[in-house]
């Protein structure tokens, strides 16, 4: 019967603190989003630059 009250007593503290938990974990990833956003973005590869201008060809063929 001391088990029952004991698990009794663990569900109801769980419960009365799973709401704090929760937004507490919600915040945390919310904050962690927000951070990684203003950073700049990493690049695996090169990065290419491309400036189109018309150029006469000079060589003939």
């Amino acid at each position: 019967m001391a088990v029952v009250r004991i698990l009794m007593a663990v569900v109801m503290t769980l419960g009365r603190l799973l709401p704090f938990l929760i937004v507490g974990v919600l915040l945390f990833f919310l904050w962690r989003r927000s951070v990684r956003k203003e950073e700049d973005p990493e690049f695996k590869g090169p990065v290419y630059t491309v400036d189109y201008e018309e150029v006469e060809d000079d060589e003939e063929e």
